[in-house]
């Protein structure tokens, strides 16, 4: 009986080996079958560029750096806030962003983004207006909001203008990522 279980399990194995040797040796097509396209955040692909900085420089504690840094934790803050504020992503190759996200300060509600407008160029100076919010706010602290709109165009340049804060003589934003989407997603 021992001798019957013993070429039992033995069969068993070899026709193990057998199946994982062959399917080991399969070879697929070159071509890729798959043509899904997925959101991807392209933040990190751009420099950040202010036209008001933080009193310590771009690197400083909350300097402008912050705001791309992809942590929730860390914050760009300018005093004082100064209505004509821009942020700046300039990329090294066109991009289809249509959709964003700003995260909130960890601090004051007063200092975080109002209202805004979001606009792409693909010469740095002649500017298309994307998105314009007003009246928004954030009703936590470290609080992400998305924003998405249609945009089928490849900008090098995208602009965050800050109109407007929450009435807080300082700027306070935590973060602000920029998403391409496919234009099948929008």
């Amino acid at each position: 009986m021992n001798l019957l279980k013993m070429t039992k399990k033995a069969a068993g194995l070899c026709f193990a080996l057998a199946l994982l040797l062959g399917c080991g040796k399969e070879e697929y097509p070159a071509v890729d079958l798959f043509t899904w396209k997925a959101k991807v955040d392209v933040t990190a692909k751009a420099v950040v560029s202010v036209n008001f900085e933080n009193s310590g420089g771009a690197s400083a504690g909350e300097g402008s750096l912050k705001v791309v840094d992809n942590d929730i934790n860390t914050k760009f803050l300018i005093n004082p806030y100064q209505s004509a504020l821009y942020i700046q992503l300039t990329f090294p190759s066109p991009q289809q962003v249509a959709s964003y996200t700003l995260t909130s300060g960890g601090d004051a509600p007063d200092r975080d983004p109002k209202n805004w407008k979001l606009s792409g160029s693909t010469d740095g100076s002649t500017w298309v207006d994307l998105d314009t919010r007003t009246g928004e706010t954030f009703s936590g602290r470290n609080m992400t909001k998305t924003y998405s709109f249609k945009n089928k165009v490849l900008y090098k340049y995208y602009r965050l203008g800050i109109t407007a804060n929450n009435g807080g003589s300082l700027f306070q934003l935590s973060e602000w990522r920029v998403i391409e989407v496919p234009e099948e997603q929008q």
